[in-house]
């Protein structure tokens, strides 16, 4: 190396090197200026930004604004109020607190401010170009602050070419400022895209009212509250019923002492609370507050104080887990109906488009175009299968335990059989297609967990003779992991020698045409379908489907009569324990449109 080769940069290279961490692009910035409203003890926001906040982006408060000796202050690197010592970094109870967003920001545009703390009788306003005050003046201003930045990132080309259009980035903001809504019910948010109010809330305290504001008030009355502890950890908030659900993790905002935290191991757990109740694919709804004491959450391992560090990430994860689950078990069962998927309408309205209601479950059935019947229909001759439905006589469930979530069916009237795979059923509002597989499976996988739950013995069928099953090291070692969890649902295996089992029991009603694929295949699935989570639920949905009956099985009308009833009695008949769908709905009036009665 060279003499001369290291060398100190110039201050302002430096200082934009240190914005490129906090701010990323224009969602950033509102991420900062939100968080440093809230510490100021804001009842009111208002947040609106032009172009997808590249323009300008302006957020005002009624928070406790700042002294004129400290305006310049506020934007000198390493400035804050938020904490004093090293000490302090262990004790962190507000948003902002790395003394970095405020110069970043000025580093990256052009920022005004306007301010006047509670005392002072005229406020003062303070421009700044490229990070460095250049006019400061007294005007009137009411108690608060508000921040304009404009033409962000007018100065660094390089990084402005890497933003996204203009409505993907106001998607961006209006998201962020649903979530702090949800975090913050007690304040009231104000957004606006180009002049266009995006979203508003009241401001009362209510999260369910901060909740309709977001998603609209026919969501927000059917989510169910939840308020349940674990430990030193506390979850309280809402979560939507498993007919409420979209295609990503979006609608999922988790907050820790008032911050919202992007975890992938929070977000599996509110997931996996909603275990075989949603379509495989689909993600619930929820706004869940956790509140853990000082000393057992990090909150300063981000750049942009997206994420957070647990001392017991299991614990909270569980606590999560757990008060979900509770509030889905507590709510009063409800009517059954087609699903839900949810959008939020705020992003929708951030994106340039008009908020639209969620299509009616026949939507699709009525707008495509009338088809020859499918070749499934001319197939083979079925064969005839027996199928046992007799449902065991479950004991009263005592006064005091909350009655489970349970989705009602209408009272649905079997009209026949469709390719010897759906059963064919004349409901109250049209027709409904039931998948017997998926029907069986989940009605024998609920029944594999009341019999777990009443610790009684599983129906097993023992083998003459034992069965050699040979499936390779890998599958083997799968076995011997789930041998205590099989067992307990009547499926024995023994090792026998490198890569064999030997097959002792089965389940009553275990697939009997094949057991060494059977076997292999329940193997195979505890090992690879992710669908369920691992351990005994995964190896119950497994086995489940493994002793229902199957496509192309014909069923005599008294079976599938019988096999609806118990779907109807399932906790969650919408979907099997793998999330498929067990039924579909095409109502009357999209079939009288077929028939162009209407």
């Amino acid at each position: 190396m060279t003499a001369g080769a290291i060398r100190v940069l110039p201050p302002e290279v430096a200082a934009r090197i240190a914005a490129g961490e906090v701010v990323e692009r224009p969602v950033s910035v509102v991420r900062e200026l939100l968080d440093n409203a809230i510490d100021a003890g804001a009842t009111r926001i208002q947040l609106a930004f032009d172009e997808g906040g590249i323009a300008r982006i302006e957020v005002s408060d009624d928070g406790r604004g700042i002294p004129p000796g400290d305006v310049e202050l506020a934007f000198e690197r390493h400035a804050t109020s938020k904490i004093a010592s090293v000490d302090d970094l262990h004790r962190v109870h507000t948003l902002g607190f790395r003394g970095e967003a405020l110069p970043s920001i000025a580093a990256a545009a052009d920022v005004e401010i306007l301010t006047r703390a509670r005392g002072e009788p005229v406020g003062v306003f303070l421009a700044l170009a490229e990070g460095r005050p250049v006019r400061r003046m007294a005007r009137p201003a009411p108690e608060g602050t508000t921040i304009t930045v404009r033409d962000l990132f007018a100065r660094v080309p390089a990084r402005r070419k890497f933003l996204g259009s203009p409505a993907a980035e106001a998607r961006a903001i209006t998201t962020l400022a649903a979530h702090y809504a949800l975090a913050y019910p007690g304040i009231a948010f104000h957004v606006l895209n180009g002049g266009r109010r995006v979203l508003s809330t009241p401001g009362d305290d209510d999260i369910r009212h901060a909740f309709a504001a977001v998603y609209g008030a026919d969501l927000a009355r059917q989510v169910l509250d939840v308020a349940a502890g674990e430990g030193p950890v506390t979850v309280a908030g809402l979560a939507g019923p498993p007919s409420l659900h979209r295609g990503n993790r979006g609608g999922i905002s988790i907050f820790v002492n008032g911050r919202w935290v992007q975890s992938r191991a929070l977000l599996f757990a509110v997931t996996e609370a909603y275990q075989s109740q949603l379509p495989v694919g689909r993600f619930p709804v929820a706004a869940l507050h956790l509140r853990l004491p000082d000393d057992e959450v990090d909150v300063n391992v981000h750049p942009a104080k997206a994420e957070v560090r647990f001392r017991d990430e299991r614990l909270v994860a569980r606590a999560i887990r757990l008060a979900v689950r509770a509030a889905l078990e507590a709510a009063a069962p409800v009517a059954w109906r087609p699903v839900i998927s949810v959008t939020p309408p705020a992003a929708e309205r951030a994106g340039g488009q008009p908020p639209s209601p969620a299509p009616p479950a026949d939507a699709d059935a009525a707008a495509a175009p009338r088809v020859e019947p499918p070749p499934a229909l001319r197939g083979p001759v079925p064969t005839q299968g027996v199928l046992a439905l007799t449902r065991p006589v479950q004991p009263a469930p005592a006064p005091a335990q909350p009655a489970p979530h349970r989705d009602l069916l209408p009272l649905l009237r079997v009209v026949g059989q469709l390719n010897a795979t759906y059963i064919v059923a004349e409901g109250p509002d049209g027709m409904y297609l039931v998948d017997q597989h998926a029907a069986h499976e989940r009605v024998v996988y609920d029944r594999i967990l009341a019999r777990r739950a009443a610790a009684g013995p599983p129906a097993v069928q023992p083998l003459l003779e034992p069965v050699l099953v040979e499936v390779g090291a890998a599958l083997a070692a799968v076995a011997e992991a789930a041998a205590a969890d099989l067992a307990e649902l009547g499926l024995v295996l023994e090792p026998f020698g490198d890569g064999a089992l030997l097959l002792r029991q089965v389940p009553d009603g275990f697939r009997a045409d094949d057991p060494v694929d059977a076997v292999r295949s329940v193997l195979d699935a505890i090992e690879r379908d992710d669908r369920v989570p691992a351990g005994f639920g995964r190896a119950a949905a497994t086995i489940a489907c493994h002793s229902s009956v199957r496509a192309g099985m014909a069923l005599s009308m008294e079976e599938m009569r019988r096999l609806v009833d118990d779907l109807a009695a399932a906790a969650t008949p919408r979907t099997c324990p793998h999330g498929r769908p067990t039924l579909i709905h095409l109502g009357t009036e999209a079939i009288e449109r077929q028939f162009g009665r209407r």
